[in-house]
């Protein structure tokens, strides 16, 4: 266990946190942990969208040669709790204590972020405070949050322009946890501070933003101690931009929307100097919004259009535009 056992200021591993302008400096590999690289290769092993498939800290470990060799200096890895069933995305929860075995072991995870180090490639670990694995109403094999009370009643999101409903209802009947009570509000951000603490990550990505409170992030972002880059799935610039100064930075969702109209629909690269404009008056500091044209939760930019040239384009864009580049695993 991490910060349930020790005290904060006795975690192993000292982070001497990165500040937002040396991440501007780096280029982020994003992996599924679990879909990028086995400890050995073993064709044989069952794999498809629906159970594990393998991949491993190790795995990744053995891979930090060829992620160094494209040119990437920091990698944004899986959530790491112990997940219901066969959540190998790992957004779904269950034991916040306890390093996913199917990952690898705690002292897995501890070597890789040190060869990393040795390489002089940052791990950015994606993070979950909203909500926590299907469990529906029992909630007694959750860690730590095993009581109804720390939970919003149920209800699911079906109105995304009412702010209350977003904040207090279920995303994809997900249980939504109650940041608002002391003992949740607290034990997410001993948490994510342990974390980062323990295991040495210079970065974190914060899922599922908007379904919480504003002041809860500002707390958890300075409880973290690092870079956090949040995710709001929407191309409003005014919106996005307001939880920047919660948070770090975000995704950059607006930007990204119309990567995929330019670059993927062909339309008019004056939408891509707009959308900067609009960015720029809009952020606190738009430099370090973290860009990408592909992730985990979008279609991947040759499903929509397979021209690898436009693919390229778009990828040069990416790479020389103002931000924070990611590059989702399998592009290259």
């Amino acid at each position: 266990m991490l910060s349930k056992i020790l005290p904060l200021s006795f975690l192993g591993h000292a982070t001497l946190a990165a500040s937002p302008e040396e991440w501007k400096e780096r280029t982020i590999y994003q992996v599924i942990t679990d879909r990028f690289a086995r400890n050995e290769d073993d064709p044989s092993a069952p794999c498809d969208l629906h159970r594990y498939c393998g991949g491993t800290f190790k795995g990744i470990q053995s891979k930090l040669d060829y992620i160094s060799g494209m040119g990437f200096d920091a990698i944004w890895i899986s959530p790491i709790p112990v997940n219901h069933g066969e959540d190998y995305h790992g957004y779904g929860a269950l034991d916040w204590y306890t390093v996913n075995p199917h990952f690898g072991t705690k002292e897995d995870l501890k070597e890789l972020v040190a060869e990393a180090e040795k390489k002089n490639i940052w791990i950015m670990l994606d993070v979950v405070a909203n909500h926590v694995a299907y469990v529906d109403l029992d909630f007694s094999g959750v860690i730590p949050f095993n009581k109804d009370e720390y939970y919003h009643t149920k209800c699911q999101i079906n109105n995304w322009n009412d702010p209350n409903e977003v904040e207090y209802c279920r995303l994809a009947n997900l249980p939504d946890l109650n940041q608002d009570h002391p003992f949740v509000r607290q034990a997410l951000k001993d948490w994510v501070h342990g974390t980062v603490q323990e295991f040495g990550f210079q970065g974190i990505r914060v899922d599922t933003v908007p379904e919480v409170k504003r002041e809860f992030w500002s707390e958890y972002g300075q409880a973290a101690g690092v870079y956090q880059v949040g995710e709001i799935f929407n191309g409003d610039v005014n919106y996005v931009a307001s939880y920047q100064g919660p948070l770090t930075a975000t995704l950059n969702y607006p930007m990204y929307f119309n990567i995929k109209s330019v670059f993927n629909y062909m339309q008019s690269m004056y939408n891509l100097r707009t959308i900067r404009n609009q960015e720029k008056a809009a952020f606190k500091d738009h430099t370090v919004l973290g860009t990408f044209i592909d992730n985990h939760d979008n279609i991947r930019f040759l499903n929509v259009n397979g021209n690898i040239q436009l693919l390229k384009s778009a990828l040069t864009f990416l790479l020389f535009t103002e931000g924070i580049p990611i590059v989702y695993y399998g592009t290259e």
